[in-house]
């Protein structure tokens, strides 16, 4: 039994997950396969990357106690840069550097950690931490310990400049102050995995739903799947109030309690089984619109390594939009649409000469979570400025079908407390659902696409890819355009 920087790092969202990760992992959930291996991917490719930072550096290909001793050999020899640097201790931690890098000055070892972010995150200070305490254990003498991560500010011109790319923090101080308390932690946790019996109840059960293990359910059976975890914005001190007086259940929750309108709307409709739905207030909301009327949705990539020219680290980029329009009440929707079938060229440029022509001057421009949608035209706006005025007119009529739900014009128990349009379109029209899919969600979308437009998959894959993109968007927009119908009969 070992503790590797995962393991502690799962410890440390909560040692019960933890425990069974180690003696009991079929009941942790298995998480979106895609989702994994792409992120993998990602760190796989900027590691790569900040390799070439360091001259004159070995790897260490072996895994395990073989690549404990093959790093071993390469101290011995005398090699000063070592990537994937690995120790073993007879205590049981398992870890391996990134980088390790000997200083003949300081006759000490600096420590590199390359992380697949724009910035230095929290959860890279303790992920470091461990690092140290391991090759300290093993007897490695360590002086500074740094993050090698993504530059925000990159912009990508030609081929990827590693040097301009990757920029190194230094951490060390950060590190030190938490040292004492990393080695208690990862004392208490090699001890915890070496004992027999299964851990009763998690420590997740004070932390809001976001914070909770993957095993919460299985290790708190007596908490509802919906439970006050699910009220939207929960936290603080009424959760605590909550959970002290052992009160799980939405339907439990006392009346006296201080909570905002949302949360007691989400509370009193769970009660009653019965929506609440402000006619008035839906109607004050839709008589903004005005005709015609174009129910948008973009699908973007997001990449680690800037994919195209121009752009920059973790940029989302707009590869395709779906598009509905109304042209006067009561008129069949017309439907348009782009998907861009190429990694190799930028598809912003053509993406937007096509929706120029298809979105007119006057009239609504409806979405679902203008955040988003307005976020990405004023990107392309500042890097197409010919397209700058025809973006800023849009942004500008633009009108965000959400509002209806996120303020409280109507509220349905089956929601859940979300107001995404996935929790929604199913609730007040069930024959339309993303269940019967291939895509189902904007994250599968993205991973999809990157993968059938730069050549990961079969070309026949690759063509059923792109038509299963085309009917995911469709029907985001579809699903708009159903909706508005549907409130606008109310």
């Amino acid at each position: 039994m070992y503790l590797s920087k995962s393991d502690f790092l799962k410890y440390q969202c909560c040692p019960s997950y933890l425990w069974l990760w180690k003696h009991k992992k079929e009941v942790v959930p298995v998480d979106e396969e895609e989702a994994i291996n792409r992120r993998l991917e990602q760190g796989n490719e900027v590691e790569r990357y900040a390799r070439q930072l360091f001259s004159g550096a070995v790897l260490v290909e072996a895994k395990g106690r073989q690549a404990k001793q093959e790093t071993e050999k390469l101290v011995a020899q005398g090699v000063k840069t070592i990537f994937q640097a690995t120790v073993f201790t007879d205590n049981g931690l398992l870890a391996m550097a990134d980088v390790v890098n000997f200083d003949e000055t300081t006759q000490t070892w600096t420590l590199y950690e390359v992380k697949s972010t724009n910035s230095v995150k929290p959860e890279h200070i303790y992920d470091t931490a461990f690092q140290r305490v391991a090759f300290e254990e093993a007897g490695y003498k360590i002086g500074n310990v740094g993050i090698v991560h993504l530059d925000k500010d990159y912009v990508r011109r030609g081929e990827l400049d590693p040097s301009k790319l990757l920029v190194q923090t230094d951490i060390t101080e950060k590190v030190e102050k938490i040292l004492p308390t990393i080695r208690q932690q990862v004392n208490d946790a090699l001890e915890l995995i070496e004992r027999a019996d299964e851990p009763k109840g998690c420590s997740c059960r004070l932390k809001t739903r976001s914070g909770h293990c993957p095993t919460f359910h299985y290790l708190n059976p007596d908490i509802p799947e919906y439970s006050v975890f699910n009220i939207s914005r929960i936290g603080g001190k009424n959760l605590a109030l909550l959970i002290d007086g052992e009160i799980h259940n939405v339907h439990d929750v006392p009346d006296d309690i201080k909570l905002s309108i949302p949360q007691r709307n989400q509370i009193e409709v769970a009660k009653s089984q019965q929506p609440i739905i402000s006619k008035a207030g839906i109607d004050e909301l839709l008589r903004e619109l005005e005709y015609p009327l174009y129910f948008l949705d973009y699908e973007t990539v997001s990449t680690a390594l800037p994919l195209f020219e121009g752009c920059t680290p973790f940029q989302q980029i707009p590869f395709q939009y779906s598009l509905h329009v109304l042209r006067k009440p009561n008129a069949d929707p017309e439907h348009y649409e782009y998907l861009s079938e190429s990694g190799k060229e930028i598809p912003m440029p053509e993406l937007l000469a096509t929706m120029r022509q298809q979105i007119g001057d006057m009239g609504s421009v409806i979405v679902w979570y203008k955040v988003f949608e307005t976020g990405r035209n004023s990107e392309m706006a500042k890097a197409y400025p010919e397209y700058a005025e025809f973006l800023e007119g849009v942004n500008n009529r633009i009108f965000d079908l959400m509002e209806v739900f996120s303020k409280q014009h109507y509220v349905h128990h089956k929601f859940n407390g979300s107001n995404s349009i996935k929790a929604v379109l199913p609730v007040l029209l069930p024959e339309f659902s993303y269940k019967e899919l291939d895509i189902q969600n904007g994250a599968t979308a993205s991973i999809r696409w990157y993968d059938a437009a730069i050549g990961n998959m079969p070309e026949e894959q690759a063509k059923h890819t792109f038509a299963s993109l085309l009917k995911y968007c469709c029907l985001d927009t579809l699903a708009m355009v159903k909706i508005y119908e549907y409130l606008k009969k109310l």
